[in-house]
């Protein structure tokens, strides 16, 4: 079963993730210092759960995790080698604001998020149709 890990940056700094799908009698997330670490803690509680419903004789569909969401801040969390000024430049935003955003001080609008994942978008083009941007010479 193909499922959504959602990512959101916590108030208080850490992250959360979540698998977006309602099941009947489970539900996953995970916590961390990191996205990255959310994420793991996030198939611990997949193993964990996977073994107490087994005990029960329930059985837990196997989970192909496919697609992320991510708010501003758990997607430079995810990706750390993003720099997030340049990127804001790259996308057309003020570097503050996207650091704000970042951070989780400021929520973007939907406008500022289309515009975001516009931007996103068009790096992973970008670099999928570009060879040279995976060679090392």
């Amino acid at each position: 079963m193909e499922v959504t890990i959602v990512y959101e940056k916590q108030e208080e700094g850490n992250y959360s993730c979540f698998v977006e799908e309602k099941f009947d009698k489970f539900g996953l997330a995970g916590y961390g210092s990191t996205a990255r670490e959310a994420e793991e803690d996030l198939y611990v509680s997949e193993r964990e759960t996977r073994e107490i419903l087994e005990e029960k004789g329930v059985k837990m569909p196997k989970l192909v995790y496919n697609k992320r969401k991510f708010d501003v801040g758990s997607f430079f969390s995810y990706y750390p080698y993003f720099n997030i000024t340049q990127f804001a430049k790259y996308s057309g935003l003020n570097p503050s604001q996207m650091r704000q955003y970042a951070s989780g001080n400021r929520k973007p609008t939907k406008e500022k998020k289309e515009q975001i994942n516009a931007a996103i978008r068009n790096l992973a083009e970008t670099l999928l149709s570009n060879s040279r941007a995976f060679c090392i010479d």
